[in-house]
């Protein structure tokens, strides 16, 4: 049984905002039962595409109902070899538990979505005891085990879904800095890049931490999107990191995101800049006032992003070979990085027979600014480096297992630490 931490502390400016937040919330899950069932529908097929199948048809009877509740786990066993740290194994998974609503059909809002997403993480840290690299080895590893509510908002489109509107708990990464080909792989740096990833007073909203705030995204054209975002400048609650917190304490600010991208193509191809900046300044990492209090300094970056798909299989255009590039800026007087870049492929159905398998290979590097290196105590490499090579075997539409092996040279700049082997398996299961 899940139990979940729901704190919320807010001004009273902004106290009839997360009232409503929260009963939204609470009414996606109390209606699903009290809305009249609509006609079928395409509905998935439970059976073959879980493990645990159509639960006697309740699974079906809520997707006639407007809802979609899916259930997952990544399970990763993962071994530092060499260098690092020091040598050893980890077991670190990741439950989500996914709940997605047509409000039409729940409550007659038409063009409504509604969408809560639970995030419930275990295991250990390999990288932190063992590893020490600064950009990470593995997307699900976390600080604190914990279960947490991830996404709560809903989403309206307008004008023949040319213009949308989000509204609710919203990571920033489900939808900017985003590139499909570097889903497969477990190094973080396939989702958000490092150099924001790092940013903020304990991150931006991103996993496993999200913060309330709104988004809009207008479609001029088939091809072309614009889309901006503003958050909470701190998500969560930097004194407690178990259970979920909105709070609006005063000096958390806002962070702003905007990003324009263009399609060309319907296979994996996309082209996008963005732009970041929190509303509060931050303490530059050397420089000082007349009296000696660090000077505040903007903090901000900008990214630019490329995926193409220059490869596709004659009997199923969605087996190929995509390449794809990153690179990333942020201001290196307050932050550790002041810039990263990533590059590298994914060829989905590279073995004859084996379809749906993915293939990956990326190199990541983070440049640690000079700032940084000149308020450590002790001599910095300016960059830290990880390859990772990976292969994503699906078995059946509910079970994938996922080989891995990375390379981190320089792991957290840390001349005193050797490069580093780490090598191991995802186990991903769809109940």
């Amino acid at each position: 049984m899940i139990r979940e931490t729901f704190a919320v502390r807010c001004n009273a400016a902004s106290t009839t905002m997360v009232s409503g937040f929260r009963w939204t919330c609470c009414g996606l899950l109390l209606c699903l039962f009290l809305s009249p069932v609509a006609p079928a529908a395409d509905a998935p097929d439970w059976n073959a595409d879980t493990l645990t199948g159509d639960w006697g048809g309740v699974r079906t009877n809520l997707s006639e109902r407007g809802v979609t509740l899916e259930i997952a786990l990544k399970a990763d066993v993962l071994s530092n070899l060499s260098g690092g740290i020091k040598r050893g194994t980890k077991y670190m998974d990741n439950w989500d538990f996914k709940l997605k609503a047509d409000a039409d059909k729940l409550w007659g809002w038409t063009n409504t979505t509604g969408y809560l997403h639970f995030l419930s993480t275990h295991g250990g840290k390999l990288n932190g005891t063992h590893v020490g690299s600064f950009m990470g080895v593995d997307n699900i590893e976390v600080n604190t085990n914990t279960t947490t509510l991830f996404h709560a908002w809903l989403e309206r489109s307008f004008f023949d879904e040319k213009f949308s509107a989000l509204v609710g708990l919203y990571p920033v990464d489900s939808e900017f800095y985003v590139t499909e080909a570097t889903g497969v792989f477990l190094h973080p740096t396939g989702g958000m890049a490092a150099e924001v990833a790092q940013t903020g007073v304990r991150g931006p909203s991103i996993f496993p931490t999200s913060s309330f705030g709104v988004r809009a995204k207008w479609r001029p054209a088939p091809k072309f999107y614009l889309q901006a975002a503003l958050v909470d400048g701190v998500p969560g609650n930097p004194n407690n990191p178990h259970g979920t917190h909105v709070r609006f304490d005063r000096g958390d600010g806002t962070l702003a995101i905007m990003e324009t991208g263009f399609r060309p193509a319907e296979e994996i191809s996309k082209y996008a800049v963005g732009y970041w900046r929190y509303t509060p300044r931050f303490d530059d990492l050397v420089d000082t006032d007349a009296v000696g209090n660090p000077v505040r300094r903007v903090n901000r970056g900008a990214y630019f992003l490329a995926e193409q798909t220059v490869f596709r299989e004659k009997d199923d255009s969605s087996q190929g070979l995509t390449l794809f590039f990153r690179y990333g800026v942020a201001n290196g007087d307050v932050n550790t990085l002041d810039y990263s870049s990533s590059v590298g492929l994914r060829y989905k159905g590279l073995l004859p027979g084996r379809n749906d398998d993915e293939f990956g290979i990326m190199l990541t590097r983070g440049h640690a600014g000079a700032k940084f290196r000149q308020a450590a105590a002790t001599p910095l490499a300016s960059n830290e480096t990880a390859l990772e090579i990976t292969y994503r075997a699906k078995l059946t539409p509910w079970l994938a297992i996922q080989p891995t092996v990375q390379r981190i040279a320089n792991p957290g700049h840390d001349p005193a630490l050797g490069n580093a082997w780490v090598a191991g398996a995802r186990f991903e299961i769809t109940f």
